[in-house]
């Protein structure tokens, strides 16, 4: 563990003054007002649908099994008509599977890696990618080598914790609080972010979309059943 410590100083300390710039990111219609994040991990971004997240694996050499790991759920609109018809008439009903969408994707890399990325129906139709985890084992890459590629490919993270073993890149208006925990400012992970770590003896990182872009898509599921089920304002007494 100490030589890890050692090791995560080491690179924060050689980190270069800032990345190379990435791509603008792809944003999809998702109910949300999702500020861009232009990073990636393995090609996949926040806000690419199912098959561009599929695409970009297999180019970044993910084997992507047919159905393993592959997991659907209902589409925006099928969970609007349950929880429409269930408003009308009290009773519960599960939305149709029928209308499906892709809800998670897994893929197993050239050196072990393991990758699972999280997709959320979309109102416009289909899903998007809202989170990417990734794992690589530290039998197969030490850590201070792994944390070394992920600041070469992101460049000088933003933040970090843990002493070192953590590091951190935030969306534009969190970058100052990055890699802070304190309930007295609002949270880094707000608005999209990315974490690399090697604590507990396992190489990760993970994208994800921030709670206000979640807060945002439940207020747009709540004003879409409102629109297909309006409340009445009389009742019969």
């Amino acid at each position: 563990m100490r030589k890890t410590f050692t090791a995560a100083a080491i690179v924060l300390a050689a980190a270069p003054a800032g990345g190379t710039p990435a791509a603008a990111t792809p944003q999809a219609v998702s109910g949300a007002k999702t500020p861009a994040f232009p990073l990636d991990v393995a090609g996949v971004r926040l806000g690419m649908s199912a098959s561009e997240a599929r695409a970009a694996l297999v180019k970044a050499g993910y084997a992507m099994p047919a159905t393993n790991g592959v997991s659907y759920g209902p589409s925006f609109a099928a969970r609007i008509r349950a929880e429409a018809a269930r408003r009308r008439t009290g009773a519960a009903s599960s939305p149709a599977m029928t209308d499906r969408v892709m809800t998670q994707l897994k893929g197993v890399g050239p050196n072990r890696e393991a990758i699972t990325v999280g997709l959320t129906a979309a109102p416009a139709g289909g899903s998007t990618v809202t989170s990417v985890y990734l794992t690589m084992p530290q039998d197969g890459m030490k850590g201070d080598a792994f944390l070394r590629q992920v600041i070469a490919k992101y460049g000088k993270p933003d933040g970090s914790r843990d002493q070192g073993m953590t590091l951190a890149w935030c969306s534009a208006p969190l970058k100052s609080v990055c890699g802070m925990i304190t309930p007295f400012q609002r949270r880094p992970e707000a608005l999209p972010n990315l974490t690399a770590s090697v604590v507990y003896n396992d190489n990760t990182i993970r994208l994800q979309d921030g709670t206000e872009q979640d807060r945002d898509r439940e207020r747009a599921y709540a004003a879409a059943v409102d629109g297909a089920a309006p409340k009445t304002d009389r009742a019969a007494f």
